[in-house]
């Protein structure tokens, strides 16, 4: 049922809520299964083996409820033989992203992924010893000359996160790459 109706002279359509619901689903289904995932397929796999495998991983994902569903998903596809992206994000915010390839079981993925996500973000970043007045004749002169900053920049506790979680994952036999921040 739609209406007509002429509020300030300018012609508007009224849609009634039960053809607007299905509509607004419809849009966002489609732009979900628009979208690129970042899953790369490897050796003979197809679209139609990865929709598969990620109905079979559902079951896998909602059991794993201590973990993100990004994260239990991509143990999920990583133990299948994908290259699934890791998200790392503290809150709603995004961090960055890696992949990380291994062939274990995918409980024993998906509790590394967590210890290392952990891990990340329970590392002290490094002091910075920039930060101390710097003594002596040239050691001051210097750091007049060239600020800091002025050749390399400073890392972000979010980009040492993300190197954290690389690192981690690396010390545990995974293959990592693609390590890519947030932007």
């Amino acid at each position: 049922m739609t209406r007509l109706s002429l509020g300030t002279g300018l012609a508007s359509v009224v849609l009634a809520p039960f053809i607007v619901a299905p509509l607004i689903i419809a849009i966002v289904i489609l732009a979900g299964c628009a979208s690129d995932t970042g899953i790369v397929l490897r050796g003979g796999q197809t679209e139609a083996q990865l929709a598969g495998d990620r109905s079979q991983c559902l079951p896998f994902v909602q059991a794993h409820i201590e973990t993100t569903p990004e994260l239990a998903e991509a143990a999920c596809l990583v133990n299948r033989g994908y290259r699934a992206p890791l998200p790392l994000a503290q809150g709603p915010a995004g961090i960055g992203s890696l992949y990380a390839t291994a062939t274990r079981d995918a409980s024993v993925i998906v509790a590394d992924f967590q210890g290392c996500r952990v891990e990340a973000f329970n590392t002290p970043m490094p002091e910075n010893r920039e930060k101390k007045a710097p003594s002596g004749i040239f050691s001051s002169f210097f750091g007049q000359l060239f600020p800091r900053g002025f050749f390399t920049k400073a890392q972000t506790p979010d980009e040492w996160a993300l190197q954290t979680f690389a690192a981690c994952l690396n010390r545990r036999g995974y293959t990592v790459s693609d390590v890519t921040p947030a932007r």
